[in-house]
């Protein structure tokens, strides 16, 4: 038996927003694509890969889509094409040792003479999160983590360099 309504109006919209419905649509599709890729490539036992792109927008979107994930990423122009190569190899860590995990680009200068340096570390309640030290100092316990507590980490842990931890 067929049913219907009736009174039901029609959805109106304008073009302007038929466009952005349309391109927000292509644009999940490109990270979708990206992402089957990659998960293509990890099954190969492969640790990078290379995407190829007609336009710089949609390389910008993969890019930041991808950045906000953790990968370590390079992005140029090859002849009319944007290659976006994806990195996420692990580094072998020895379980016995213990390490450090500071972060570029967060040092930051306040008073003359005192800078402050962004490290990843697991807090005590299991949550990782980014704390800032003051001065070259000593290794504060805190920000020392486990090469077992990195191979759980969410990847944008992973992509961080360890430095390892005398002791």
């Amino acid at each position: 038996m067929l049913t219907y309504e009736k009174d039901v109006k029609p959805i109106k919209i304008t073009a302007r927003e038929a466009y952005q419905q349309t391109e927000k649509e292509t644009q999940i599709k490109e990270i979708a694509k990206a992402y089957e890729a990659i998960r293509e490539a990890v099954d190969l036992g492969m640790t990078s890969i290379k995407l190829w792109f007609d336009d710089l927008n949609t390389c910008d979107l993969v890019f930041n889509e991808l950045v906000r994930q953790g990968y370590n990423l390079e992005q140029k122009k090859v002849n009319n094409d944007w290659q976006l190569e994806v990195n996420w190899e692990n580094v072998d860590l020895d379980p016995n040792k213990k390490y450090i995990l500071p972060m570029e680009g967060t040092e930051e200068h306040g008073c003359p003479g005192e800078t402050t340096q962004g490290y990843a570390y697991k807090n005590r309640r299991g949550i990782w999160t980014i704390c800032h030290v003051f001065g070259a100092g000593g290794i504060m316990d805190e920000r020392v983590v486990t090469a077992k507590d990195i191979e759980e980490a969410p990847e944008w842990v992973k992509a961080i360099e360890p430095v390892e931890v005398e002791g």
